[in-house]
């Protein structure tokens, strides 16, 4: 397979991986994005349902307080209205209102008159809400504990939930002392219950708690499940307390889930017009390629192929004027055509003695690229000018520390030049900062500290110098971490980075300018192995010490 087609190749795969991961993407989001919106919806409607219930249970407690706070009513406990039951207590109001019974109930727990206003449908017990209410274990002495207001609530009545209101009968005015107490109930019945779901447009069932339930501490206060239908619907259970906080029963509804079959397969449909552009798309930059590179790579081949059967000098290679990998190609294979050559020629030509004088001309040459490199470091390194002198003392001790530490002679020669160039990142910092001998605040310390990042982008945009950013990029790293740019420490600091670390701490000590007392080898060696462990590595420490003595 040709390069272009193995380009289109990638290309098309590369596309349709991405919108296949897009669409899996969208596609669970929608999912997600769907469920979460059912069970809001559920738990909402569930809300509702238990809201429109304690609503009851307030407008029941305000019917109870008509006759509560009664004159008629309060005369009638004390005796003083016979005839209260037949000429207050209206039944057919009261059972078009919802009420199931009235009790009422003296001061002295005594029950003194239970009416039933219950449909015939749906009769009502008043006795047995009585006892429902009054016989709860866990509402202990009930009648002592009411207010002014009164109790409003629900109860369970042989399975089968009651709104209940109990009220303090007082005067109209809410004064005097209390002459008994009225007990309103109302049958949650499924009349009820189908009002409230057509009001809602939501139905509803009512589940007493199990006996377990009852038992648990922290009974969660809603439950959602999938249905176990092959119907998408999801089945919530919303727990409700009576007034002591102690479980009832659940409140339990069924929503159907939103339906996205259409929508995914409109996302399916815009996914594959996706692809088709896609596939269009690499064809035509297969076009493209094929226009604009395969073209030139088969005269370059050609060309080749050419001066390969040349038996004498080598033509050269046309170099076309775009500026781009093919065109450094072409040059370098140039290059090495003219270096055949001129090797060819140099072995036609040079004797032994020719031989030697190209050899010292080429340590010669060394020799200068060096010093040309010494040069260029010393110049654009900022600092004082005794600084700029000590970079090359600094950079050959660094060399000589690396070949004891068995670093080969590549290592040795990039740690020499990353040693030339360890600051030439600070061109990159405002003279104001780099030059200020006042302590630099938080903001000018963080612009500082981008020197070694300004170095390594430096070096790398010179072909030559991309290998030796490790000591420039890495030496102001501590062994503890606490270093700059990025706090790596111990070993994960490059070798070299390390041991110029140790060399700019001993070349700092030891240069001299004038007017400066100059330390004695003692407080060097004290000074640099009082640093092992947090700014060096303590083995390298003890290493360039040793290497001191023996030099």
């Amino acid at each position: 397979m040709t390069l272009r087609r193995k380009n289109t190749v990638v290309i098309g795969a590369m596309f349709l991986i991405m919108l296949l991961l897009l669409d899996l993407t969208f596609t669970n989001f929608l999912r997600r994005s769907a469920e979460e919106a059912d069970r809001e919806r559920i738990s909402l409607n569930l809300s509702r349902a238990v809201v429109s219930l304690n609503g009851e249970a307030k407008t029941l407690a305000a019917i109870a307080g008509n006759w509560a706070y009664s004159d008629v009513t309060w005369n009638y406990m004390h005796g003083r209205y016979p005839g209260y039951a037949e000429s207050v207590l209206n039944r057919d109001v009261l059972t078009d209102i919802g009420i199931s019974s009235m009790i009422f109930v003296d001061n002295d727990g005594v029950v003194r008159l239970f009416k039933d206003f219950s449909e015939d449908h749906e009769p009502s017990s008043p006795a047995s809400e009585f006892k429902a209410i009054f016989n709860n274990p866990h509402y202990g002495d009930f009648l002592n504990e009411i207010g002014a207001d009164g109790v409003s609530g629900m109860v369970m009545k042989d399975e089968q939930p009651i709104l209940f209101t109990v009220k303090p009968i007082l005067t109209s005015d809410k004064e005097g002392p209390v002459a008994g107490y009225l007990i309103v109930t109302r049958a949650i019945t499924p009349r009820l219950i189908q009002d409230i779901s057509r009001n809602l447009r939501f139905n509803f069932a009512i589940e007493p708690v199990t006996e377990d339930e009852k038992n648990v501490k922290d009974l969660p206060l809603i439950i959602l499940r999938d249905s176990e239908s092959k119907d998408r619907s999801i089945v919530g259970r919303m727990l409700v307390r009576d007034h002591k906080s102690a479980p009832l029963f659940w409140v339990v509804g069924i929503s159907p889930k939103e339906d996205l079959s259409a929508t995914e397969r409109k996302l399916q449909k815009m996914f594959l017009l996706f692809a088709g552009f896609a596939i269009l798309l690499c064809l035509l930059a297969d076009l493209m390629f094929k226009s604009s590179i395969s073209n030139r790579i088969r005269r370059l081949h050609k060309e080749i192929e050419v001066i390969r059967d040349e038996t004498g000098p080598k033509s050269l290679l046309t170099v076309d004027s775009k500026n781009d990998e093919i065109t450094s190609l072409q040059r370098v294979l140039n290059d090495v055509i003219a270096y055949h050559d001129f090797k060819q020629e140099s072995k036609n030509k040079f004797d032994s003695i020719s031989l030697m004088v190209y050899q010292r001309f080429a340590e010669a040459g060394n020799s200068l690229c060096y010093k040309t490199l010494e040069d260029i470091a010393t110049a654009f390194s900022p600092g004082d000018e005794k600084f700029r002198n000590s970079l090359p003392r600094a950079a050959s001790m660094t060399e000589k520390f690396c070949k004891r530490m068995g670093m080969d002679d590549e290592e040795c020669f990039y740690a020499y030049i990353g040693a030339l160039f360890s600051r030439i990142g600070l061109l990159g910092i405002p003279f104001a900062i780099r030059n200020k001998t006042t302590p630099l605040t938080p903001q000018e310390q963080r612009e500082y500290r981008k020197y070694p990042i300004i170095s390594k982008d430096y070096l790398e945009s010179v072909e030559l110098l991309s290998s030796v950013t490790q000591i420039p990029y890495r030496w102001n790293e501590n062994w503890d971490g606490s270093g700059f740019p990025h706090g790596i420490d111990g070993s994960a600091i490059p070798l070299s980075a390390r041991i110029y670390a140790i060399v700019n701490e001993w070349n700092e000590l030891t240069r001299s300018w004038p007017g400066r007392k100059m330390p004695t080898a003692e407080e060097v060696e004290s000074k640099i192995r009082a640093q092992a462990g947090s700014r060096f590595d303590p083995r390298l420490v003890e290493a360039f010490i040793k290497m001191l003595h023996e030099g």
